[in-house]
């Protein structure tokens, strides 16, 4: 007979559970500076935009990191309306905005703050140049980027040095921003690919990141917050590659020019126009594969008729 006024443990005996621990993240080898990482780009992503694209870039550190990952949608060419004045450019106009849940450890408003102006406007710059506007008198194109995550964050320069989250951000849009311009069909003179380079300073390995004695600074192509070490200065370029000219030019941080007796802004100058270059390969591609596969839709179209037989 049991007892109603305890609790009784089970009839038989039971085995303990045993909790698997938490692996630990597996340590990567620092990234040469040299090395860039893998960029996934595709076009025609939102059926409402007259063009669209998607863009990913990975970050270097383990899974589980956030990663950059961006949004464009273009509208236009569109008349504008009877009210505004003649004008006989295209009025390009470009906004990027911060998704709420786009920054780690931070959510964001939905009004757009100085920091998302800023980008808009730098954004506009380097696509303006690009962009046939003479031959749509009187239309508005208009470009929106969504910012879905960003790496690294937000954050302003401190001690550790220069913050190249928000030039990241920059240089992604602008690739993105591009594809989507050549997805709407859009004329353009050239394609317009961003790229970023950092003097960045790391310690030497089993050294203290605090030791004063720190080596001098290397120019690392793509850098991501991820990489470690201090970014000393940074730059961030638009670039057509076919025809070799530079449409934006942002750097960020201290560095000596040729009249002060240094290189270094020659060197990330040119340390980010080879990350521009290389990124224009896969800007290339995704134009590529969305004019083959709009090629291969009208051939089909045409060998139906243009009738659709419903079963």
């Amino acid at each position: 007979m049991t007892d109603r006024r305890r609790i009784n443990g089970p009839s038989d005996g039971t085995t303990p559970i045993v909790y698997a621990g938490v692996p630990k993240a597996k340590q990567l080898p620092p990234r040469a500076p040299d090395a860039l990482r893998k960029i996934f780009l595709k076009t025609s992503l939102t059926p409402p935009a007259t063009g669209s694209s998607f863009l990913e870039l990975p970050s270097p550190a383990p899974a589980g990191t956030p990663t950059l990952k961006l949004t464009a949608s273009v509208y236009g060419p569109r008349p504008l309306p009877p009210s505004a004045p003649f004008s006989p450019h295209a009025r390009l106009t470009a906004e990027l905005k911060f998704a709420p849940f786009s920054t780690p450890h931070k959510r964001r408003g939905y009004v757009r703050d100085a920091v998302e102006r800023d980008l808009s406007v730098q954004l506009q710059n380097a696509l303006v140049k690009s962009i046939k506007t003479a031959a749509y008198p009187k239309s508005g194109i208009d470009i929106f980027i969504t910012v879905l995550d960003c790496e690294g964050g937000l954050d302003g320069d401190d001690d550790d040095g220069v913050e190249v989250g928000l030039m990241n951000v920059l240089a992604g849009a602008i690739t993105c921003a591009s594809a989507a311009v050549a997805d709407a069909g859009i004329e353009c003179v050239d394609l317009v690919s961003g790229g970023v380079a950092a003097l960045v300073r790391r310690a030497p390995a089993g050294g203290d990141a605090m030791d004063v004695d720190l080596p001098a600074p290397v120019v690392v192509l793509d850098p991501s917050p991820a990489d470690g070490g201090q970014v000393v200065s940074a730059a961030v370029v638009g670039y057509m590659a076919g025809r070799d000219e530079v449409t934006l030019l942002w750097t960020k941080g201290a560095m000596e020019t040729a009249d002060q007796g240094g290189d270094e802004l020659d060197l990330l100058m040119d340390g980010a126009i080879t990350t521009a270059t290389a990124v224009r390969l896969v800007l290339n591609e995704a134009v590529k594969e969305r004019l083959l596969l709009g090629i291969a839709r009208s051939r089909l179209k045409k060998e139906g008729g243009g009738d659709v037989l419903m079963s």
